[in-house]
């Protein structure tokens, strides 16, 4: 750990000499809840060096969008959330600058001589469990100035949106700890445990439960009419005084009475033991955020920059992690509303037919152009979370994209990972024969390939998983 941390010194002595000579600041990070979160943390340290910033948010690093930022030519480009699995690219389309790779994926190519490279990987730290790129990004701006401790929160929401709550109870682990530190002692993060639904302390009940996804409740989630009618049949009262209830308004007699029903229904609904367990677990609140706002809980605030993200409005994130409450935050709030409802359209779409099939190593879902691509990972994650998939296997989906490419998302379980497969390395190497790109962590990854090659992926990537499960 503290070769990692020490190894800051030099990317921040880099970004201090680009303020010292006035040079506008290049961000370019990545579309979901960490990206947003890491690009936030890095435009928050310029704009408190008092330097200018450019941001923008791309769905992958490819040859096309390196080429526009090459074009640019900025003197100092930081990327954030991704660029390690594209080094060799990324040195040479950006030669002419200096670049900053603030990333926890796996690590593909080398680094020439203008790209320093940040990655917890290279110092034998899980950057799939123990930190996220809002994390790296964290530690890099902490580098830069002390003051830059207020982002840890930003930290912490990048941690959760990247799903590393994977200690007992939801906890972090790993580093992230330090993290969590410095936000609780800085008045930044409280913690407790309880019911974990999404909006635990700002959504009304039936809301609450109808938003959480993680885990996935047969029945209840997306369907808060149904969730209505749950809570009435258990004898939950929906308000008191005319005002709507939330989870911190239930006394204890009345969670054990909601987790013992909740617990009943997901088991009738074929969900597993372990999926029913992580209704309970630990809750991050911010209490420096306006009470009764999506903020104020960690995982609806990771839930509104990835919402923000696939739902192609990602400046608008952007605009909340730099502090922007009125108007980027009250759009940001719709824009959840309608990322849920199209969730829940396809998790419909799913469960209206024999959508899934199996193959010797994995599970295949072809979303075609029925699931955005942008969100075509997020259902399969959600599907995995269910435990309907009996057999210890990845699925891996496709959703067709509108550039001619065909977007890939690989989702696994931690058993899986302990077994020795890692999804990220499998979309490495099956995407090199199709002209194609890969990368991501041992139990989420993704690739892209050309349409009309989705087939012989699948296949490919079948193979590989046979021969590394075997």
């Amino acid at each position: 750990m503290e070769s990692f941390l020490s190894s800051f010194k030099l990317p921040a002595e880099v970004f201090l000499r680009h303020v010292s000579q006035g040079h506008i600041i290049r961000i370019v990070t990545h579309n979901d809840a960490d990206g947003l979160a890491s690009g936030g943390i890095v435009a928050r340290a310029a704009r408190r060096a008092n330097v200018g910033f450019r941001i923008s948010v791309e769905k992958r690093l490819d040859e096309q969008v390196l080429k526009g930022i090459s074009a640019e030519k900025s003197d100092l480009v930081v990327i954030t959330d991704f660029g390690s699995g594209y080094l060799n690219l990324v040195s040479d389309i950006l030669s002419g600058s200096d670049v900053i790779v603030l990333d926890h994926h796996i690590v593909n190519g080398e680094a020439k001589e203008n790209v320093i490279h940040q990655n917890p990987l290279i110092h034998g730290i899980d950057g799939a469990k123990e930190i996220a790129a809002a994390g790296v990004c964290y530690f890099f701006a902490k580098a830069v100035d002390l003051g830059n401790l207020d982002s840890a929160h930003l930290a912490i929401v990048g941690a959760l949106g990247d799903q590393q709550s994977k200690g007992d109870k939801g906890s972090l682990i790993g580093i992230n700890t330090v993290i969590q530190r410095d936000a609780e002692e800085s008045g930044q993060l409280k913690r407790n445990i309880g019911l974990a639904f999404y909006g635990f302390e700002t959504r009304p009940l039936a809301k609450a439960i109808s938003y959480t996804t993680t885990p996935f409740i047969p029945g209840l989630s997306s369907r808060e009419d149904n969730c209505v009618a749950f809570l009435n049949h258990i004898g939950i009262r929906l308000k008191h005084d005319g005002r709507l209830r939330s989870m911190t308004d239930l006394d204890e007699e009345e969670q054990r009475r909601l987790y013992s029903a909740l617990s009943s229904h997901m088991v009738s609904h074929a969900c597993n033991a372990e999926t029913v367990r992580s209704l309970i677990g630990w809750i991050y609140s911010f209490p420096k955020e306006l009470v009764g706002t999506s903020l104020r809980d960690g995982k609806e605030y990771s839930s509104l920059l990835n919402a923000c993200a696939r739902m192609r409005k990602p400046s608008i994130g952007i605009g909340i992690t730099l502090g922007d409450r009125r108007d980027a935050l009250r759009e940001a709030e719709e824009t959840v509303d309608e990322y849920r409802n199209k969730i829940g359209s396809y998790l419909n779409w799913f469960r209206t037919g024999d959508r899934i099939k199996e193959m010797d190593g994995i599970y295949v879902l072809n979303a075609g152009q029925t699931i955005d691509e942008n969100i075509i990972g997020v259902v399969s994650g959600i599907i995995l979370a269910q435990g309907v998939l009996k057999r210890s296997k990845p699925i891996v989906s496709f959703a067709y994209s509108d550039d001619g490419t065909v977007k890939i998302s690989a989702r696994g379980t931690d058993e899986i990972s302990l077994n020795g497969l890692h999804l990220g390395r499998v979309m490495v190497e099956a995407a090199e024969g199709f002209n194609g790109g890969g990368g991501g962590h041992d139990t989420a990854a993704g690739a892209f390939v050309p349409q009309g090659f989705e087939n012989e992926f699948i296949i490919k990537v079948n193979e590989i998983v046979k021969k590394k499960s075997s």
